[in-house]
């Protein structure tokens, strides 16, 4: 049993809530090859198993791209707390700027006023007392004092607003601190919650590529089961089965994956024509898959019975544009499907293959 947690986020007044919902996937089906009690299940046995999956396949490809775009969401709420946080940055930078300024201005304001105590003191003379004592009259000494009186209130005042200016800035230091703070912690939250999410990715990437495995061992399967001993249903060489265009990408073997980059085995061929171009039946027999498998493997997909233990496989057709049902008879040239690029694909194209008695072979062989 895999278990998932989800999280979702809700903006309520402003605060980022979290709920979490867990999602229970049972996985039932076993892998085809390597177990033998395959041999005992019945061909729509298979096909019901191969339904299940691809259902599990649709739910957890779903599950994965809400988490993803709850991912992205994250990155954008984390991309507008770095702008704030670095705009918080600026107005502190720019506050401790005013605040030394304004130091500087009461230093200099203090230096000012020892400067001309130095100076009266080297004058040798007592400054203000001499000012007031050098009056002539009652009416000048009042002047002086007066004048007296206003310059040493206005040296005060000065400093005095310089120092209220200065714990102001302080202050506002202060809030903007505890906003880059605040700031700073909801970041750490929202990394915390991605670092979280990150790691769903990666659970579902995982149970993505294990159903993806078990489809294919099924489908492989299925295409082992037709009966050898049926009668060949073929005439001759086969119809080409994309009669748009005989411009092969990629052959049968061992090639570099143009997706994964890695070397794989290339079960078939691949005829690149363009989207919405006919695909047809490339032989007589009975439809015994039409299926589309998502954004997985062989995307929009039909396998044929051509009797005799060979069967020819379709895939990567437009969604939608399949043409025939499981149990339908179709004759050579018959337009099944259209050219597309669903599953894993890089462009428009006919992933084409053939299978005698379960096992791959050069499609070429019988279309070349």
């Amino acid at each position: 049993m895999v278990e998932f947690h989800f999280i979702f986020y809700e903006e309520r007044n402003g605060t980022m809530k979290r709920k979490f919902l867990s999602i229970f996937l049972i996985i039932v089906v076993t892998v085809a090859l390597a177990i033998p009690s395959y041999a005992s299940e019945s061909k729509s046995d298979l096909e019901d198993e191969l339904a299940s999956v691809e259902n599990e396949k649709e739910e957890v490809s779903n599950q994965l791209a809400e988490t993803e775009a709850q991912i992205e969401e994250l990155n954008d709420k984390v991309s507008t707390l770095n702008s704030e946080i670095a705009e918080s940055n600026e107005k502190i930078s720019q506050t401790e700027a005013e605040i030394a300024q304004k130091q500087e201005d009461m230093q200099n304001r203090e230096d000012g006023l020892n400067e001309r105590l130095r100076v009266m003191y080297k004058n040798g003379s007592i400054g203000f007392i001499d000012v007031l004592l050098g009056s002539n009259s009652i009416s000048e000494f009042v002047s002086n004092l007066e004048m007296i009186q206003r310059i040493y209130q206005n040296d005060m005042d000065v400093l005095e607003t310089l120092q209220k200016e200065a714990d102001e800035l302080e202050k506002i230091k202060a809030q903007l601190q505890e906003e880059k703070d605040s700031l700073a912690d909801k970041k750490a939250q929202l990394d915390a919650d991605k670092a979280e999410l990150n790691s769903l990715v990666s659970q579902l990437e995982a149970r993505e590529d294990e159903l993806l495995a078990e489809s294919e061992a099924l489908v492989s399967k299925i295409q082992s089961m037709t009966d050898p001993d049926s009668e060949y249903q073929g005439d001759g060489a086969w119809t080409w089965p994309a009669p748009a265009s005989h411009y092969l990408t990629s052959y049968f073997g061992w090639r570099m994956h143009p997706v994964y980059g890695t070397w794989r085995y290339h079960s078939g061929i691949d005829i690149a024509a363009s989207s919405g171009t006919n695909v047809v039946a490339a032989a007589p027999g009975t439809v015994i898959l039409s299926q589309d498998y998502g954004n997985y493997s062989y995307g929009e997909c039909i396998i044929i019975d051509h009797g005799g233990g060979i069967t020819s496989l379709y895939g990567h057709m437009i969604r939608g544009s399949r043409r025939v049902s499981v149990g339908d008879t179709v004759s050579a040239g018959q337009v099944i499907g259209l050219v597309g690029s669903t599953g894993v694909s890089t462009g428009p194209h006919l992933h084409f293959e053939v299978r005698e008695n379960g096992q791959v072979v050069d499609p070429l062989g019988y279309v070349g």
